[in-house]
């Protein structure tokens, strides 16, 4: 194949469209012909320089993180991969060496790999899904994918894989009431998951400007929701559960003020996930005297694992997602500013539960 194109951020706020020769396989590894990518709110931080949260990333760099691919071609010893040329996959962000201690007794990789965050300094470049081409290398986790589902939507894969692995560890069971504070399609995926996990009540809160979103929620199936700027979101819940308040609260919002506002909807003796980032503000009016005194249980919502992706594809194939509601707008290259400005929501009058580019 000739020139390749992808987006690039150059960490100070801006980015623009490179080109690229199509390269070669690594050993061990596999080219990717990039269908579609989904954009994630962390992208924004990326684009601005923030990558606090990710380990060994710099500048220039081709994003994208939720990338659904065809294997154009295969690398000397790969078979480990399990995959051929043409199948579709989902690729799993993180990629971990397999040898070191920590991955042998299932902890953090000293040598991890993060796709969408690698420079372009590292050759060939393409470590990222805003590009046409991507290349993943050796060990890399990767899902075959049906083409009963569009690339597009298949995407939602890597945030529902989150979403799965947070609501396996805060432990939604059948019969539980839950609050999801956020309604970005992070947010989103957290209902879906919820929802699958068989909750009794889910209640979704957002602000004014969060109308489409708190609307997909209701199509999801979410039993109410609440705009915080208008309404009380405490009185709400209550009145909601019959007084008993929920049993978990997903915090996936961005704002500080809903992890203080956590501890009055949750429960005695309930739980509460925190998943959205909060970018190192300070949270005024956090009590933690409240959670030694009713027996709140916090826990940190830290990405996926290699099941919860597998899981996460499963409940996309099997229908059990309605990933048409979820999808968005999708966008080509021709149109990254447009879609970089609609994830930002910085176009009047704009707004998207999800923005995807397509690679055709």
């Amino acid at each position: 194949m000739g020139s390749i194109r992808a987006g690039v951020f150059l960490g100070d706020g801006s980015h623009d469209i490179r080109e690229w020769s199509s390269p070669d396989p690594p050993d061990g590894g596999a080219l990717l012909q990039v269908e579609a990518c989904g954009l994630c709110c962390s992208d924004l931080a990326q684009l601005e320089g923030d990558t606090a949260s990710v380990a060994s990333s710099s500048y220039p760099v081709v994003p994208g993180h939720e990338v659904v691919g065809r294997v154009a071609a295969l690398g000397r010893g790969s078979d480990a991969l399990a995959i051929r040329e043409g199948d579709r996959v989902c690729v799993n962000t993180v990629r971990r060496c397999g040898i070191c201690g920590p991955c042998r007794s299932g902890r953090w990789c000293e040598d991890i790999v993060v796709y969408g965050y690698m420079p372009i300094s590292r050759n060939p470049g393409l470590w990222g899904g805003y590009g046409e081409q991507m290349v993943v290398e050796s060990n890399t986790h990767l899902i075959r994918a049906t083409e009963s589902v569009s690339a597009e939507e298949m995407t939602l894969f890597e945030p529902l894989a989150n979403a799965v692995n947070w609501v396996e560890k805060a432990g939604v069971r059948p019969g539980m009431r839950v609050v999801i504070q956020g309604p970005g399609h992070q947010g989103l995926c957290v209902q879906s998951a919820v929802h699958a996990a068989g909750a009794l009540q889910v209640i979704v809160t957002g602000k004014a400007n969060d109308g489409l979103r708190l609307e997909t929620a209701r199509l999801l199936g979410a039993h109410a929701t609440i705009d915080v700027d208008v309404e009380d979101p405490v009185e709400r819940v209550r009145e909601l559960t019959d007084g008993q308040m929920a049993d978990i609260v997903f915090d996936i919002a961005t704002g500080a003020e809903t992890v203080p506002l956590a501890l009055r909807l949750v429960r005695q003796w309930g739980r509460i996930l925190v998943a959205g980032y909060k970018h190192s503000g300070p949270i005024a009016g956090f009590e933690t005297d409240v959670l030694v005194d009713s027996g709140i249980d916090l826990l940190s919502g830290t990405g996926s694992t290699h099941e919860s992706m597998e899981t996460a594809v499963s409940l996309i194939e099997s229908g059990k997602v309605d990933t048409k509601a979820l999808l968005g707008e999708v966008f080509t290259l021709e149109r990254f500013d447009e879609a970089v400005g609609l994830l930002a929501r910085r176009l009047p009058d704009r707004d998207a539960v999800r923005v995807v580019l397509q690679h055709r």
